[in-house]
């Protein structure tokens, strides 16, 4: 895997951020709180293609000490390159050498491209421009308008656009601005709506810089910043699905920052970043993480009352299996939400009680992964620093330690042959195993071996989550569920 390490030190408020970035295809969320370093990551990334950002966007907020250092891995070699703020000359210098990675970068309100003729005098200009001055606008654009805006691809079919020549030479525009025929009258986008506006401009300049691209192999990336701005809930769906094929299609990695519970809730966990600044300004990067645990906000429908949190979504479907099978489901509304690494899990249901964010009358219940209850004793229990909080443990360490130890460890071979049986009709379980004996000596989570068959049941358009379905099942139906049942059952009053 590629990566690109980057570490910032003693800028914009920040005095510590370190963030390792994956450049495989695929889309990737960077959120925190306001102030946590979102944008300034996100430029600081960018200031490798786009070198003027450094004084554009970090011009009066920097220190004699302020500098960006970037490690580029690949190929078990590594690129050192970074930049020192010389404060004497008062400007940038550049150390190292020069990584060779290219992209786009769409910044947010005042360094975004798509506000660059948000100003009075270029409104008045719109205004004077003639339907017979412009040109059609590329298909690509106006379909995609239509479809994430409206799901309708049809939507915008009288888009059309000011040539770049005579938008600049004429009109004074720092773009080309589209305009909307509507009664034989064209309407610039400056006057449609706020939302229109900047996902047309977005749209833009992604397909300009995507039509460079074609044909060329090097590493490229996409930095969005505060992709959301304007956008309704469905239209921020619709563009997260535009941007997933633009990433599937082309092979590039697109970062965009964001505050969107609706976004991130669409992000793999391994994609998201959460940037926690504490209060001595180093910023801690969480990764993987969870939504719930990234945002700090769980949408839960008014009529739920139960909340279940736990580590994953292996761990969510074994909870879901032994309410399904104690009939625990009826007459009430369950919300189980994995929330990342067990220390998370205690610190947002810690978070969600403080808050009564459940409201009254709800109770929320943690079930942890099995290996970690000695840890978690040690730590929280023996120091009564969650006495008030409804706790419990899977009768296993894990679902993926518990396959590792089955077809690894201690081999259970009826197990072994059913599963393989099942699945594996291809490349044979006991293949897959050698492969993973060789390359895996330390996945002591087994999260490794999992990510093997995963990759393995994709080559093979069998579906993942069948397979983790049937591992679950298996699970309840041959472990002894009967304690945590008790408690659950304890827990909802049964």
């Amino acid at each position: 895997m590629k990566t690109l390490q980057l570490s910032i030190e003693n800028l914009r408020s920040i005095k510590e951020l370190t963030l390792t970035l994956p450049l495989n295809p695929g889309l990737y969320a960077i959120t925190g709180k306001n102030g946590s370093g979102k944008s300034t990551a996100m430029a600081a990334i960018a200031s490798l293609f786009y070198f003027d950002i450094l004084e554009k966007y970090f011009f009066n907020s920097v220190e004699n000490n302020s500098q960006i250092l970037y490690k580029y891995n690949y190929s078990d070699k590594t690129i050192d390159y970074s930049f020192s703020f010389d404060n004497t000359k008062n400007k940038w210098n550049r150390d190292g050498r020069k990584i060779y990675l290219h992209g786009f970068y769409e910044g947010s309100l005042i360094h975004g491209n798509r506000f660059r003729d948000s100003y009075l005098k270029a409104l008045k200009a719109a205004s004077r421009i003639k339907e017979s001055e412009l040109i059609e606008s590329k298909p690509e654009i106006r379909k995609m308008l239509g479809f994430i805006l409206h799901d309708d691809e049809e939507k915008y079919k009288n888009l059309k656009k000011l040539p770049s020549d005579r938008a600049k030479a004429i009109f004074k525009f720092r773009s080309s601005p589209y305009f909307l025929i509507k009664n034989s009258r064209p309407i610039s986008q400056l006057s449609l709506s706020t939302g229109e506006n900047l996902l047309l401009s977005l749209l833009h300049s992604i397909y300009t810089h995507i039509q460079k691209r074609i044909g060329r192999e090097d590493e490229y990336f996409i930095l969005l910043d505060e992709v959301e701005l304007a956008l309704h809930p469905s239209a921020l769906l619709r563009l997260l699905d535009f941007l997933e094929q633009l990433s599937s299609k082309h092979k590039i990695a697109i970062y965009f920052s964001t505050h969107s519970t609706d976004l991130i809730r669409k992000i793999k966990p391994n994609n998201i970043f959460f940037l926690n600044k504490h209060i001595d300004n180093t910023v801690e990067v969480i990764n993987p993480c969870y939504p719930a645990y990234a945002t700090r906000n769980i949408y839960m429908h008014d009529g739920y009352d139960y909340l279940i949190l736990v580590e994953d979504i292996l761990a969510k479907k074994i909870v879901n299996w032994i309410l399904r099978k104690e009939n625990l489901l009826s007459s009430k509304l369950i919300h189980i939400l994995p929330a990342g690494g067990w220390n998370n899990v205690i610190a947002l249901h810690k978070e969600i009680m403080a808050s009564n964010f459940l409201g009254a009358g709800k109770k929320a219940f943690t079930i942890l992964d099995g290996d970690v209850e000695d840890e978690f004793n040690t730590k929280y229990k023996d120091k009564s620093l969650v006495k008030n909080l409804n706790i419990d443990f899977l009768p296993i360490e894990s679902a993926e330690k518990y396959l590792k130890k089955k077809l690894h460890t201690k081999i259970d071979h009826k197990f072994f042959r059913h599963f393989n049986d099942m699945f594996f009709h291809k490349t044979s379980l006991d293949d897959i195993m050698q492969e993973y004996n060789k390359k895996y000596k330390n996945d002591k989570n087994g999260k490794k071996l999992l990510s093997i068959i995963e990759q393995e049941l994709q080559k093979n358009n069998t579906r993942y989550e069948d397979f983790t379905d049937k591992i679950v099942e298996y699970i309840v139906d041959n472990e002894n569920m009967g304690n945590l049942s008790l408690k659950i059952k304890k827990i909802f009053n049964h």
